[in-house]
């Protein structure tokens, strides 16, 4: 079948909107890292069968004319690939390009063998030429690929030399096909759309992938979504760069390439996983992009407002250093963190069930104390007070009364061991509230 018929064939049948991002191409960097692990005749089998199957994948100037003229060739140290998850089908007999229904800038520095990922928020405000305020997602239904290339090299200030779009019409057969993933959910899923999921230690199949990142039936709706896309993506990349049996990872391939139209080549792809042998899930970070979330005016859309100067911050690091921090914030990070160790090396041991501890929420975001509460009664924590604050927080803050300084310590660490909440003593805070320690939840909680 040519190409158009068969993308006339994929746009004829009805999908459900699934999570579309990077795994497949994650999928095909740890396919290609065990290929490279084999003898030089499975090898190059391996590598011979590959390129057959990636051809359906390829995007040719002339099948998108404009692709070509607004991606810049790769050359030198770092790659920036932009991926699109695409809303196609979920409507029956549409036609064209569709909005975006996720968002990733792929940064690679080959020499360093670090990447990161940010995640673009479907509703991002942009200025579209031609169209004026849009949410990002409509780029590609106006402009296609090229549209959306262009909307992130302008918010990013990065040049995108590769572009790569995922249309998963049988996800369950991609996460199947590495034999599932187990992530720990600190809250359940309870999502009339899509399917519940219970909080702990979750094992899921394609199905249950599924429920996780389609999702957005959250506190803070695709903001949340794409936090769970990310703790998903980890745990797929993990387990996929650990398959070295050949049967299984040409089983990973046939089911990706199903789901990916790229400018990328295959000896783009061979020569990036040469030069990236060695590097590790850790060296890996997800960030979104920096925003807020402000409530919109009667009868106006809702949109995720840009922070342009920490976006700007961003990009610089990422572009510069391939990190989200500049070396000054690493070096810190790393001192915070060995201090951290130390501290914990250290610390009494508290009896959780002996602590007075009231939380509240200092987000505005309903249900958010009772659902800390409910985390922090998990780690022992026994009869928690809940209620709100009466100003907004920023940054969540653990008060505790005097001589409750080791309990407080304890709370801020089991809320999250490597985030620097401010922890202060307040007699008059533990007095109003009848606790000892009081943890209010800010906005730094919930954008981690």
């Amino acid at each position: 079948m040519k190409r158009q018929e068969r993308l006339k064939a994929r746009k004829r049948k009805k999908r459900q909107t699934v999570i579309k991002v990077a795994l497949a191409l994650l999928l095909i960097g740890g396919l290609v890292v065990g290929i490279m692990n084999f003898d030089a005749v499975k090898t190059w089998a391996s590598k011979h069968y590959f390129r057959l199957r990636w051809q359906d994948t390829q995007i040719t100037p002339e099948e998108e004319v404009e692709i070509e003229k607004v991606t810049t060739p790769f050359e030198g140290e770092t790659l920036n690939v932009l991926f699109i998850g695409i809303d196609r089908g979920s409507v029956a007999g549409e036609e064209g390009y569709t909005r975006s229904d996720v968002m990733i800038l792929a940064s690679v520095n080959v020499k360093k063998k670090k990447a990161v990922l940010v995640s673009f928020p479907r509703d991002t405000r942009v200025t579209i030429p031609g169209y004026g305020t849009e949410k990002i997602n409509a780029a590609h239904s106006f402009n296609g690929p090229a549209g959306a290339v262009e909307i992130v090299e302008e918010l990013s200030g990065m040049e995108i030399n590769d572009y790569a779009e995922v249309d998963f019409v049988a996800f369950e057969n991609i996460v199947d096909a590495i034999g599932g993933v187990t992530l720990h959910l600190d809250y359940p899923i309870l999502d009339p759309k899509v399917g519940a999921l219970p909080k702990g230690d979750v094992f899921l199949n394609g199905e249950d992938a599924l429920i996780l990142v389609r999702s957005r039936d959250l506190p803070r709706g695709d903001l949340d979504r794409i936090d769970n896309q990310k703790k998903f993506l980890k745990a797929v990349m993990q387990k996929a760069v650990e398959v070295r049996d050949l049967q299984a990872l040409l089983k990973i391939l046939d089911a990706a390439v199903m789901y990916l139209d790229t400018t990328l080549d295959p000896d783009t792809i061979f020569a990036l996983a040469e030069a990236l042998q060695g590097m590790q899930v850790e060296d890996v970070e997800f960030v979104t992009l920096p925003g807020d979330e402000p409530d919109p005016a009667p009868g106006q859309p809702w949109y995720y407002i840009p922070d342009e100067e920490a976006a700007a911050e961003l990009f610089y690091n990422i572009e510069n250093y391939c990190s989200i921090l500049s070396p000054e914030e690493q070096a810190a990070e790393e001192t915070k963190q060995q201090q951290q160790e130390k501290l914990s090396e250290t610390d009494m041991e508290v009896d959780r069930s002996r602590v007075r501890l009231a939380v509240l929420n200092g987000v505005r975001w309903e249900g958010m104390a009772a659902q800390v509460a409910e985390v922090m009664e998990g780690k022992g924590y026994q009869g928690i007070a809940t209620g709100n604050t009466v100003n907004p927080y920023e940054a969540t803050t653990v008060y505790y009364a005097p001589g409750h300084e080791e309990e407080a310590r304890r709370v801020a660490k089991d809320l999250n061991s490597s985030a620097d909440y401010v922890i202060e003593e307040d007699a008059d805070v533990a007095i109003t509230y009848d606790a000892d320690i009081i943890l209010v939840i800010g906005k730094d909680y919930v954008n981690k």
